[in-house]
């Protein structure tokens, strides 16, 4: 006969394998999802990860300062991004685009700030 401790270990195991299952299946969050925007969509241009080089030179990198701006970021992004910039084209991005694509960069530590 199959002990007690022996179920119990077994439910144990299966509890923890089901909680691992549904944290790898998390959908993706607004940093994972400004990230993927950001790969498709302004990677061409600007380092998008820190200690990246922008491949255009007048293109930000999003860890610097210049891109990181604590206020108003959502706007700027959103005005930007709509109407294009210097040799930046306009693009067209959602709402939603836009509030992940500020989430992404507030995530980063800025270059130069010293907390990296």
């Amino acid at each position: 006969m199959v002990s007690a401790r022996i179920v119990v270990s077994l439910a144990l195991l299966l509890l923890v394998g089901s909680a691992e299952a549904v944290a790898r299946s998390k959908p993706p969050g607004p940093v994972e999802r400004g990230h993927a925007v950001a790969r498709r969509v302004c990677a061409g241009c600007h380092a998008i990860d820190a200690g990246e080089e922008s491949a255009n030179p007048r293109a930000p990198g999003f860890a610097t300062r210049e891109m990181r701006h604590t206020a108003g970021l959502a706007g700027r992004v959103a005005d930007l991004t709509r109407a294009g910039h210097y040799g930046m084209p306009p693009l067209d991005l959602t709402p939603q685009d836009v509030s992940d694509v500020v989430a992404y960069i507030e995530s980063l530590t800025a270059e130069g700030d010293g907390d990296a």
